[in-house]
């Protein structure tokens, strides 16, 4: 086989395979301005747009765990838990109540539509609400979805939150 033939031959990921090791930071796409970070090509393939948040303090132990590193590697530190709560009212009293919680990491949470960011420190996202879209910080969650049944002398009702946790070791 000559090296026409070769060439015609190969495809995109023939090249790619070649490259391996280059190929990461062909998929990596990260846009500043002015020095500020505005997006990002996670490792798991996800891209997150960032936005700046003026209002808020961060806590010390989140600024001094934070401090220094890539916005990737410090969504590592944060974590997602969704409550559901579904209950019955019967008369204006609950009757009945069940809560289910699951936990996902903040980089694997489907609902994020930005991340926020105080400087260079990751402090929270902007996260889909049944409402509106809310801010979702450590001491602010978001309500993503409602709803009540209502029967006129009881009800039953479901509401959803996402919750923003942190830990100063890795999540996940």
């Amino acid at each position: 086989m000559d090296f026409k033939e070769y060439i015609e031959k190969r495809s995109v990921a023939d090249i790619m395979s070649d490259y391996s090791e280059q190929s990461d930071e062909w998929e990596r796409l990260i846009v500043t301005k002015e020095g500020k970070l505005i997006s990002f090509r996670h490792s798991n393939g996800r891209e997150f747009f960032c936005e700046q948040i003026e209002d808020y303090t961060i806590p010390e132990t989140v600024a001094k765990t934070l401090k220094g590193k890539t916005v990737e590697n410090q969504m590592k530190h944060y974590g997602v838990i969704e409550t559901t709560k579904f209950s019955k009212m019967y008369y204006g009293e609950e009757t009945e109540a069940r809560t289910i919680e699951n936990a996902v990491s903040l980089s694997e949470y489907n609902d994020v539509r930005r991340l926020l960011l105080k400087g260079d420190i990751l402090v929270g996202a902007i996260v889909k609400g049944y409402f509106k879209d809310g801010n979702l910080l450590l001491d602010k969650c978001v309500c993503t979805y409602y709803a009540s049944d209502d029967e006129g002398s009881g009800s039953n009702d479901r509401e959803d939150y996402a919750n923003l946790i942190f830990s100063e070791g890795i999540i996940g």
